[in-house]
């Protein structure tokens, strides 16, 4: 989220650069059918329950027009269960600030008037303090460290998330702002010193919070995930309860990747990769992810927007390394329609809602319902995705975008019915149940049965 103020169109050109490898694409066939069979048997319950969050600004960047009542009741009306925002350093520690008045005094009044629970990153270079310009020497490390404490201690009314930092491989002013691997340790930006603030501030952090929920990484732009997994390797985990990443896709030269099922594929790669070092799966919060819906440069149509987000919520509720993840951001903190930076809300800037609104609202409340899910991947590109409930069998299927289309054919099912996840759809149609972008919700009255899943010629 800082780099957002730091590094604008940082997205849009390393996708000129094409550094990120395209997600593969279905090589499945019109004519390949894959059977798959469902029960009304028990599915098994995902513990602890997937986080659901978004971003919002009350710490940094001006006010983009958040007003602390209107953004309570958005998050109230979407049934996320936290929001992500700064504490910055150097706000957090600003001379002259009142005696029993914390900074920044905005967040500190949201926090009060939200029960959804903070995620808040800790960060920001401190000038006023000696060493605290991006902190990598001895130092600054402790007085970093320092401050995490004292930031735990202040909003422990507030039961906070925490997070280290925010996307230290990105640095404005450097060509390119990102780091490609984990650079040396020359460069500011580098995995190394990352790591030495991780190996200095968890520990503090820990010590004054034993129960909180406290991430190392927050990584932007990273081809291939090498900068994370140097962290990774030189400690940054060490105490902390999961790894957070952070995934953009929406200027990708070829746009057929700029979907949900390419962050799947790219996040599935990455806990392969830690898998094979660690022997068991890490967890995972993708704490940073959306489409912008700006005219140009990268054009993501409001409805491709919203498809792809409720695909990524459904597919998290579903993958139990997966622990949370936050969609940036709650509402569009400019009007400018050409602007990439401007446009990535699920309401505009006046808290009108985007069709992401109801997309987030559904998904949310179709996972909350189910509480256990079963989900498979007969192409590359159709999901269907099986949801506990009381009464039959429900199954919420979709395709990776608008060009490929899925088609359900149920078997051994009573009457059922087939719904948008927010726009009405037909029912059943004569050779079977049409499947796009925007989840479908099948609702079937049957202790089981099978679908054959194609893909439409």
């Amino acid at each position: 989220m800082t780099r957002k103020c730091i590094v604008p169109g940082g997205r849009a050109a390393l996708i000129a650069a094409g550094l990120f490898l395209s997600a593969f694409a279905s090589t499945a066939k019109a004519a390949d059918v894959k059977t798959l069979s469902f029960s009304r048997a028990p599915l098994a319950a995902r513990q602890p329950p997937l986080v659901i969050g978004v971003g919002v600004h009350f710490g940094i960047g001006g006010t983009f027009n958040y007003v602390p009542e209107t953004t309570a009741a958005r998050i109230r009306d979407l049934g996320v269960d936290s929001f992500r925002d700064d504490l910055p350093w150097p706000v957090f520690d600003a001379p002259g600030a009142a005696i029993g008045q914390p900074q920044p005094a905005r967040l500190f009044r949201f926090m009060t008037l939200t029960q959804a629970q903070p995620l808040l990153i800790l960060g920001h270079s401190n000038p006023a303090v000696p060493g605290g310009e991006k902190p990598m020497n001895v130092k600054g490390r402790a007085a970093f460290a320092d401050f995490t404490v004292r930031a735990a201690a202040a909003t422990r009314p507030f039961n906070p998330m925490f997070e280290i930092w925010n996307e230290w491989n990105l640095t404005g002013g450097q060509r390119p702002p990102w780091l490609t691997g984990a650079g040396s340790p020359s460069d500011p930006r580098a995995a190394t010193h990352y790591s030495a603030l991780a190996r200095a501030a968890v520990p503090s952090l820990r010590a004054a919070d034993p129960k909180a929920t406290i991430l190392s990484g927050a990584a932007g732009i990273d081809p291939g995930w090498q900068w994370t997994k140097a962290i990774v390797q030189d400690g940054a985990l060490e105490g902390a309860s999961g790894l957070s990443v952070h995934y953009y896709n929406h200027c990708e030269p070829d746009i057929r990747t700029r979907t949900a099922t390419d962050i799947v594929n790219r996040l599935t790669d990455l806990q392969g990769l830690l898998r094979s070092r660690t022997g068991s799966d890490v967890p995972i919060f993708l704490t940073e992810f959306g489409w912008p819906t700006a005219n140009r440069p990268c054009v993501i149509s409001r409805q491709a927007a919203a498809d792809n987000i409720a695909q990524m919520l459904l597919w998290s509720a579903a993958t139990p390394w997966l622990k949370g993840l936050w969609v940036y951001q709650l509402k569009d903190q400019g009007r400018d329609l050409d602007e990439l930076e401007d446009n990535f809300g699920l309401y505009d800037y006046d808290y009108n809602p985007k069709p992401a609104a109801c997309a987030v609202r559904e998904a949310i409340r179709l996972i909350k319902a189910a509480g256990s899910f079963r989900l498979e991947r007969p192409f590359q590109d159709l999901f269907v995705l099986q949801a506990s409930t009381p009464e039959g069998i429900r199954l919420v299927s979709w395709t990776s975008r608008t060009d490929t289309r899925g088609i359900l054919r149920i078997r051994g099912g009573e009457p059922h019915r087939a719904t948008g996840l927010c726009n009405p759809r037909p029912a059943e149609q004569a050779n079977g149940i049409a499947v796009g972008p925007e989840p479908v919700i099948i609702d079937i009255g049957a202790a089981q049965l099978t679908v054959e899943a194609t893909l439409a010629p």
